[in-house]
């Protein structure tokens, strides 16, 4: 889990570099040589978007997703573990019927040659980031299920 955290965050973090590099030279450009850098703000989307999705695992991993937390004393110690792990179940079955509905979406654009609009270059590529990240999500809610000793908790970042 540590190395899959490290490896999703160094590309997080690099793709968050490539979408501020991006802005920053259009606006430098803009500014300085009155003209606009073609497509960087394409490149700066697609970048941010790939970071995002791969953000959603961080959160799952380091437990700083948003939950609610109103019902948690509803039931006991002992309840509260099972239903714990029943949730983890039930998220990584849904993340894995996201992740083929993503890699369905992801086949279909490659089958049929989508292109980005505008910029011409082929769209699964940059669909890619889905299945894999809600793949990712799966494992790690499949893992928390049947391994509760790894799965962080609120005390983990205080």
């Amino acid at each position: 889990m540590k190395l899959l955290f490290r490896f999703e965050a160094a590309l997080a973090t690099l793709a968050y570099v490539v979408a501020l590099l991006a802005l920053l030279a259009d606006i430098t450009a803009r500014q300085f040589f009155g003209t606009s850098l073609i497509h960087a703000g394409k490149v700066a989307l697609f970048a941010a978007i790939f970071a995002g999705m791969l953000g959603m695992g961080l959160a799952t991993t380091s437990g700083t997703h948003f939950r609610p937390k109103f019902a948690d004393n509803l039931f006991s110690y002992f309840w509260q573990k099972r239903l714990q792990r029943l949730g983890d179940i039930f998220s990584g079955l849904l993340f894995l019927l996201a992740a083929y509905i993503a890699f369905e979406l992801v086949r279909s654009s490659y089958e049929i040659g989508f292109l980005v609009p505008v910029l011409d270059w082929k769209l699964w590529w940059f669909q890619l980031i889905l299945p894999y990240a809600f793949c990712s999500n799966a494992l790690r809610h499949l893992l928390f299920a049947f391994s509760p000793s790894i799965k962080p908790t609120d005390l983990d970042l205080e």
